[in-house]
């Protein structure tokens, strides 16, 4: 404060109550006002106000103050206010004293005050400062100007003392004005200067909360270190992201806190490489260490902090918290490595192209690889195998002898394209047993049906008995009347008649026999419901009316004819027949009903007995092989009752009938063409 005329600077905070007061060495300064005091002058309170609003510098009205021990204290005063601002908010505001006397005193020159009175006037008339104590003679004239950074009204006057020279007197006065002029030019300069420097305070400012604001929005952890290595500087996501307060970073040299303790040589050698410039564009993986001893997975990024001249300062850093990216990627890294392995370890070979030609392969597994090698052609050879339009399909490759179930539909692939994903499945070995169970399946049949013959022997033989012995009766009487000369042709054709219809009767039961017992392949065929039935019950009949009991048919009019194995839906009835009849020994109501319905697009068989019925834990076992009711049975009767209905896609399954006794139900499917009616005439 070298300044005479600057008697005491303070410092005033928002509330406008005084934090600290400095007094300056000027005699005159003997007094300040005292910290925690509240500036009380209404005038001055004002001009804070108003400095405040407009971000400028501002002289207060000049005042009066006694309260010094002094009563020459240099008044009166005007106070030039300057607000201070931090982060474009107001804070309060800086107060430095100027005694008017003493500045007028120090800017008038002994010689120019010997020759003129200089005052400062207000605009009342009253007289704040003067060079002389000595009023100026009312005659004399005066000249006046305002000062524009004072307060509105303060004239600076000049007055000549009466000289002897008119003319030393006029050039004195222009003299007076050339030097006011010139001190009001360098106030308006310095007013200018203050107003357009706070200007520029209040865009630097807004400037830089606008540039911390977004520093600080970032969820990038940002960092400066100088060309030593030191850190300058962090942001706030950086300070969240490590943990550590700034006042711990800023200005640390290498190994800094966040450095694992046991990584320092390593992350030391790393920084070497990015203070020499060779920084990878890829950054740094690293493990952060936070102030609890907890680490987390960062990726560092480095870049040159230049001036504007050019000039390095040093680096920017970018930290980047990856722990939890680096976590999705290490799960869809093993999951990717599960998945590759369950496609390697199938049997199944799994091969994508992309289109329908199978171009290019895209994907295939070690079983396509085995096969084929890196070739598409055994997915077009599989593709074309298949049915048009079909996604699902047995497939023979007589290149390399397998069977395979292929399987194929359209997906999206990694790059968007529409691909093909193909899966064909070795199914030789089923193919194989499947080939096994049918033959064998055949000779259980078979031997199914050369056992009931054989339970219908005794039966047979007396069916065959009765037409073989009218045959033999019929013969014998036309030949005793043959050779007695005494019948006639007319007498002797009705014998004839009646031999051939037994003959016929008993060529009927043989035939029945025969395409019973002989082995075929299964074959499915139109055939009319009314044959079997007809077929099934001349069998049954015989076993029935040994027991006494009567086997009624309901078989519903105009049915189409069944897609099924002749032979084998005949052994299929004449089973359940015979359960039937073997089940009614004991019943009173001697009777067995066969009914077919006609139910959508199948033919529903229902076998109704009024026997023993069956009991709970029967009706669970019943299907099982080796399951039987009969003390002599075998318990395959029902089992391979149940694989023929299935092999016609139909379903067998037993009820209890109301009226005592039990139904067998089972459905077969319907051919319903004209090529079937055809077929079937």
């Amino acid at each position: 404060m070298s300044k005479p005329e600057l008697l005491h600077l303070a410092y005033v905070d928002g509330k406008n109550r005084v934090r600290w007061s400095v007094q300056s060495p000027n005699p005159l300064a003997d007094w300040s006002r005292p910290a925690a005091s509240e500036i009380g002058v209404e005038v001055t309170r004002s001009v804070i106000r108003r400095a405040r609003e407009t971000h400028s510098t501002f002289f207060s009205p000049p005042y009066q103050d006694d309260s010094g021990p002094n009563a020459d204290n240099g008044s009166p005063f005007t106070d030039l206010i300057t607000p201070v601002f931090s982060d474009d908010r107001y804070v309060g505001a800086v107060l430095a004293r100027v005694s008017l006397p003493e500045l007028l005193r120090q800017t008038v020159t002994p010689e120019f005050g010997q020759r003129y009175r200089i005052a400062l006037r207000e605009e009342s008339g009253s007289i704040l400062a003067a060079s002389t104590s000595s009023p100026a003679p009312d005659d004399e004239p005066r000249y006046a100007i305002r000062v524009p950074p004072l307060s509105n009204g303060i004239t600076v006057q000049a007055s000549p003392f009466r000289q002897r020279s008119p003319v030393l007197g006029n050039a004195l006065s222009g003299l007076v004005v050339g030097l006011t002029l010139i001190v009001m030019v360098t106030l308006a300069a310095l007013a200018r200067r203050d107003v357009k420097q706070a200007q520029v305070e209040r865009v630097l400012r807004t400037e830089t909360a606008f540039r911390r604001a977004m520093e600080d929005s970032l969820a990038t952890g940002m960092g400066v270190i100088d060309r030593n290595g030191v850190l300058r500087h962090v942001n706030q996501a950086f300070v969240q992201m490590t943990g550590w307060p700034a006042d711990q970073l800023l200005g640390k040299a290498p190994p800094f806190p966040y450095w694992p303790p046991d990584r320092q040589a390593e992350y030391q050698s790393k920084l070497a490489i990015v203070l020499a410039g060779l920084a990878p564009a890829s950054g740094f993986e690293l493990k952060v260490q936070r102030p609890d001893g907890s680490l987390f997975d960062a990726r560092m990024y480095f870049s040159a902090l230049l001036a504007d001249d050019g000039e390095q300062l040093g680096w920017m850093s970018a930290m980047a918290d990856i722990t939890e990216p680096k976590r999705i990627s290490e799960q869809l890294a093993a999951a990717h490595e599960r998945f590759t392995t369950v496609l390697e370890s199938l049997d199944a070979a799994v091969s994508v192209v992309a289109d329908d030609a199978g171009d290019e392969l895209l994907f295939a597994n070690r079983s396509y690889l085995d096969l084929y090698g890196s070739s598409p052609a055994g997915h077009r050879k599989w593709r074309a195998a298949l049915p048009l339009h079909a996604g699902i399909g047995e497939v023979f490759d007589a290149e390399v002898s397998r069977w395979f179930d292929v399987r194929t539909r359209n997906v999206r692939w990694v790059d968007g394209r529409d691909v093909r994903l193909q899966i064909a499945t070795d199914i030789t070995e089923r193919k194989s047993t499947e080939e096994l169970v049918r033959h064998q399946q055949e000779k259980v049949e078979l031997t199914s049906r050369l056992m009931t013959m054989g339970e219908m022997a005794s039966s047979l033989a007396h069916e065959l008995n009765q037409p073989l012995t009218a045959i033999s009766n019929y013969s014998l009487g036309a030949v005793s009347r043959m050779k007695g000369g005494g019948i006639s042709t007319e007498e002797l054709l009705p014998a004839l008649e009646k031999t051939a219809g037994q003959a016929q009767r008993a060529g009927n039961i043989i035939r029945r026999i025969r395409e019973f017992v002989k082995r075929s392949e299964p074959r499915r065929r139109p055939t009319e419901v009314q044959r079997i039935v007809e077929d099934a019950i001349g069998f049954a009949d015989i076993e029935a009316a040994k027991k006494g009991i009567v086997i009624r048919t309901d078989v519903e009019a105009n049915l189409p004819p069944l897609d099924v194995d002749p032979i084998l839906i005949e052994q299929l009835l004449l089973n359940l027949l015979k359960n039937a009849i073997d089940a009614m020994d004991q019943s009173t109501l001697r009777k067995i009903d066969l009914v077919v319905k006609r139910q959508d697009d199948m033919a529903v068989f229902s076998v109704i007995d009024r026997g023993s019925g069956v009991s709970e834990l029967e009706h669970a076992n019943l299907f099982q092989p080796f399951f039987s009711t009969k003390p002599e049975g075998m318990g395959m009767g029902l089992n391979i009752c149940r694989s023929i209905v299935e092999f016609h896609h139909g379903r067998l399954t037993i009820e209890r009938n109301p009226e005592g006794g039990a139904i067998f139900v089972f459905t077969l499917p319907l051919a319903e063409s004209n090529e079937a009616a055809e077929e079937v005439k």
